[in-house]
């Protein structure tokens, strides 16, 4: 009996266990109980109120630029016509996008061919309301060989030639005064001290450098024509404006003819990184412009009210909104444009709070203008000092880290996509500098536009160790703010080995010192009730006692600010 017993229980308890096993896996073939699920990591964010701005998340562009044209391009038949002034020798066209020819002829040409031909690509287009505009048939790879000629041609014997056209990526520095800022300086005491500064850099500006420039300035502007460049978007730039060889006697060719220092740097390093990909740089900035004279009609009409309608006077000209977008940037909507690197906001610190609808609205924009998704880089609003002769900078320049947060509120939340924000406060005006308006050190920050783009555009580097700390979540309950950071670098730490500074919490409807913990790429800050947390407020003048979080790689954090509820 007791064998028999011990044979039935063996019988049951195998039963037990297959119908364990049947109850356990799905139809599928699959666990019930998902592996994945019990190894999967305990949600680190579940107890924390995850910050959102409320503003809708950026999107991709689709680049129409990149889009090659397939068809057969027949022979030119026009007896007249001209090319856009854009184009000439020295220049720089796309690589792997659409390379667009456009230009004029009489109206007894409509109906005639244009043709062109470059590096064994072709195209044509008919003229049409003495009007032409075409592509070539296909795209090229980037390469800096010399010797290339772009030719436009008509009929028998009509012929336009464009000599040493090179191949890679173009570039536009915009802004106001601290993006045209060039080598010459404002005043006397800084074009001696830029000279001084950046002699070794100005010879290093040579032709064996495969950078290309062009330059557009709002002086250009105060005259007849250039009031009415400004009423209008422009086709083509002026006759005069010329891409030239980046080298020293066009980068700094004296007064009145100097380039960027934000753009040239920018240029150079970016070159230096990847020589393979020449590099067309073009300035398009004013100084002392409200970002409504930046944008076109457009992007206007999305612009909350306290912006819209912003213009501003020099040498008694009225520069109107939209005037330096219609003169200086539509003419650039086909050339096929890399990215951006942007530096504005001193003209419009006043409306700090508007800025961030109106800076997703350009750059949405822009994109939509150039056919581009382009990268778009904001040099963070820097530390400014005194103008010369000892007049303290006040009014606007007081409100000026409201307008770094909003900066950087469009990167932290999402809103504009593929941007990004170089913070400078370390490197603005320095005691005895000549021009408290308008730091000196534009090499640093071209230097880190530059490293990021590198590590965006050509995949050199990466913008962990490129980048600079700004948030990517917030998080916050009754007890304490966690904050997550992107570019941490492998890990945040102080510049100066200090304890960690520069942050505050909103608490009772006020800012207070906060002193919180660094956890790897987060900082965690104990805190009862908080309604906001920021970083780097109030810096006129840097100092690391202010401000000292850096990434593991060196990279100072981006000043933010957000508020809960």
């Amino acid at each position: 009996m007791k064998k028999h017993t011990r044979a039935l229980l063996l019988i049951l308890a195998l039963i037990m266990a297959v119908c364990s096993s049947c109850a356990g896996t799905s139809q599928n073939g699959q666990s019930g109980d998902d592996p994945a699920k019990a190894t999967e990591e305990p949600d680190e964010w579940k107890d924390y109120t995850i910050w959102t701005s409320g503003r809708e998340a950026g999107e991709a562009f689709t680049d129409t630029t990149k889009v090659p044209e397939q068809y057969e391009p027949v022979a030119g038949t026009a007896q007249e016509f001209t090319v856009a002034n854009y184009f000439n020798n020295d220049m720089v066209v796309p690589r792997d996008r659409k390379i667009v020819i456009w230009g004029t002829a009489p109206e007894s040409e409509n109906g005639k061919v244009v043709a062109a031909e470059f590096k064994g690509l072709k195209g044509s287009g008919t003229i049409e309301n003495g009007e032409f505009c075409f592509a070539l048939a296909g795209t090229l790879p980037a390469s800096g060989e010399k010797g290339h000629t772009l030719t436009v041609k008509g009929a028998e014997g009509v012929v336009k030639e464009y000599t040493d056209v090179l191949v890679g990526d173009i570039w536009v520095v915009s802004g106001q005064s601290n993006a045209d800022l060039t080598f010459t300086g404002t005043v006397a005491q800084s074009t001696t001290d830029l000279r001084k500064l950046y002699g070794e850099y100005l010879d290093g500006a040579t032709a064996e450098d495969n950078i290309r420039i062009m330059r557009q300035i709002n002086w250009d502007l105060l005259n007849k024509t250039g009031q009415k460049r400004m009423a209008t978007p422009q086709t083509d730039v002026p006759k005069a404006t010329k891409w030239q060889i980046g080298e020293r006697k066009r980068v700094y060719g004296g007064s009145g003819t100097s380039f960027s220092m934000l753009g040239y740097f920018f240029a150079k390093e970016l070159y230096t990184l990847n020589p393979d990909v020449p590099i067309g740089i073009i300035m398009a900035a004013c100084g002392g412009a409200p970002l409504s004279l930046l944008v076109s009609e457009d992007a206007l009409q999305k612009f909350p009210a306290s912006l819209r309608n912003r213009s501003l006077t020099l040498n008694n000209i009225n520069m109107p909104p939209a005037g330096i977008y219609n003169a200086f940037m539509a003419p650039l909507t086909k050339v096929g444009i890399t990215g951006m690197i942007f530096y504005q906001g001193e003209s419009d610190t006043d409306e700090s709070d508007d800025y961030t609808i109106a800076l997703k609205a350009t750059v949405e924009d822009y994109r939509a203008k150039f056919g581009s998704d382009l990268l778009f880089l904001n040099v963070q609003l820097t530390s400014y000092g005194y103008e010369s002769g000892g007049v303290k900078l006040e009014g606007v320049w007081d409100t000026v880290p409201e307008m770094r947060y909003a900066q950087s509120a469009v990167k932290i939340d999402g809103s504009i996509s593929n941007y990004e924000v170089i913070p400078s406060i370390d490197v603005g005006w320095k005691d005895g500098d000549g021009d408290g308006a308008h730091p000196y050190y534009k090499l640093e920050l071209g230097q880190r536009g530059a490293q990021m783009a590198a590590a965006i555009v050509y995949g050199i580097g990466d913008m962990e160790n490129a980048g600079f700390p700004v948030p990517s979540k917030i998080g916050y309950n009754d007890k304490e703010i966690l904050v997550e950071f992107s570019y941490a670098g492998g890990g945040l730490k102080t510049v100066d080995g200090a304890a960690l500074a520069g942050f505050e919490v909103k608490v009772g409807g006020k800012w207070q010192k906060a002193e919180p913990v660094i956890e790897g790429n987060r900082i965690r800050i104990a805190v009862d009730n908080a309604k906001g947390v920021r970083y780097a407020p109030e810096i006129r003048y840097f100092s690391t006692d202010e401000a000292n979080l850096c990434s593991g790689t060196g990279n100072i954090a981006v000043p933010f600010c957000v508020e809960f509820d």
